[in-house]
């Protein structure tokens, strides 16, 4: 997975990582190495940290509102990789798999995506009713 393809570039501390993160199941999936492909992979998964509505009847719906992962939190993530695991990116090693991101990344400040049309609003503009059965409007 240390391919260049759709992966993006960081820098932190002076090393240049590439990262790529995947979602799906209810979670993201992120991975990050060195652009010089000598040190260790290291691997971690984040929830999305979404809002749930509840729709009634025990069914939600998801509020479109997940977190967006950007180089900030990238960045947060190699950081607690060197200091709390000792990660050396210019020696050969074993993986890192970092779990626990959830608690390492500071959620106040992270960038959520937000949906563009909400189901209601297109649901409304399919059965609105056609401009031919409407009232004329009165100058009055």
């Amino acid at each position: 997975m240390r391919s260049r393809r759709a992966s993006r570039r960081i820098v932190v501390r002076n090393v240049e990582y590439r990262w790529r993160a995947k979602g799906g199941d209810g979670i993201i999936r992120i991975g990050i190495w060195p652009a010089n492909n000598i040190g260790p992979y290291i691997q971690g998964n984040l929830r999305y940290h979404e809002t749930w509505i509840d729709k009634g009847g025990g069914t939600h719906m998801s509020a479109g509102d997940q977190i967006v992962v950007t180089s900030r939190i990238v960045r947060e993530i190699i950081e607690h990789a060197i200091d709390k695991h000792g990660y050396n990116p210019i020696r050969q090693g074993e993986d890192l798999n970092v779990s626990g991101l959830d608690d390492v990344v500071k959620w106040r400040s992270a960038i959520r995506a937000t949906r563009r049309t909400p189901p209601e609003v297109h649901l409304a503009a399919i059965i609105r009713e056609p401009r031919s059965n409407r009232k004329p409007a009165t100058g009055k």
